[in-house]
């Protein structure tokens, strides 16, 4: 099996591509030119193709020189994850526009994938009543994730038209390691090992969150199928967690003083929530790492980051 990883040098491609390649996997990567792809640099037998996906030409010789059997899709710049900001509207068009490109590259090719992967996201659904379930009308309430809606849609859109299937999962708020230090887990665990307060801005907001072994072992899962293309299915946990009450879990793993973290008090909690179903009943999955496992790993691996480093 020949995989091709879109997106891969980030924190859930790499854990795939790791995953991959330890399962015998031929990996190849596709990487943004100015990418420095630390996160792969532990894996020397995977392969690195290095172009803008607006090169077309490029594009397509990446597509045949790799000749994968799968491909993942896994772009989202959630650096502006939570900017809902008219000025993000363009950058999330060029994302879906990167998207569309590889679709149409890929339609191209005399040796079309057996699946295609799309990761789509929780914050597609936006702020509604939970659980949230994949037949469901989409409410996005940022740029980010009204661009990966839409590509939602061109995906199920095209799909019948496509010399090959391709299937949206939608995840859950993924955490572990490796993960950038502005997310929610992330911050809390390296406050706490830090000895540094933290402030929870929305301590009762809830939260689905899934470690991403789970969400990697989902995503294969789903390339091993034969699920019908333009299916979206959910992949999270199926369970929510007050962010106070994750916070107070991380800190008593860590050993830290609770007085660091501060609560500041909201009228206005949000669950976010997913269905999850649809993927059990179709392919027998269901998420395996409960939290305190999860936030046990990662807390694990940021010391072991931190030790190494010193």
């Amino acid at each position: 099996m020949r995989a091709l990883l879109v997106g891969g040098a980030g924190f859930i491609g790499s854990h795939l591509a790791r995953r991959l390649f330890a399962e015998g996997w031929e990996v190849h990567v596709l990487l943004r030119p100015d990418s420095d792809g630390w996160r792969l640099a532990t894996l020397p037998d995977v392969t690195q193709h290095r172009l803008a996906l607006s090169n077309g030409p490029a594009l397509q010789a990446c597509i045949k020189d790799s000749a994968p059997t799968h491909i993942f899709w896994l772009v989202g710049n959630t650096a502006w994850r939570h900017d809902g900001a008219v000025t993000q509207a363009g950058a999330s068009v060029e994302t879906l526009a990167g998207f569309l490109a590889l679709l149409e590259a890929v339609a191209r090719t005399g040796r079309p994938p057996q699946m295609v992967v799309r990761t789509g996201s929780i914050a597609e659904y936006g702020a509604q009543a939970v659980p949230f379930r994949e037949d469901q009308r989409e409410r996005p309430l940022t740029a980010y994730a009204a661009s990966l809606t839409a590509a939602t849609y061109y995906a199920q859109a095209l799909a019948r038209n496509l010399p090959f299937p391709i299937v949206t999962a939608r995840l859950a708020l993924v955490y572990g390691p490796g993960q950038a230090a502005d997310f929610l887990v992330p911050a809390l665990i390296g406050a706490c090992i830090a000895g540094r307060p933290i402030i929870l801005s929305r301590p009762t907001d809830r939260r689905d969150l899934i470690h991403v072994g789970d969400a990697v072992d989902a995503l294969l899962c789903i390339a091993e199928s034969n699920v019908r293309g333009g299916t979206i299915l959910n992949v999270g946990s199926g369970t929510d967690v007050a962010v106070g009450d994750l916070a107070d879990r991380v800190v008593g793993l860590t050993g830290a003083n609770p007085q660091l973290v501060r609560r500041e008090t909201i009228d206005d909690p949000v669950t976010l929530r997913l269905a999850v179903e649809a993927l059990a009943m179709n392919l027998g999955w269901r998420a395996r790492i409960m939290l305190d496992d999860g936030l046990e790993r990662t807390i694990s691996a940021v010391r072991a980051s931190k030790a190494v480093q010193a």
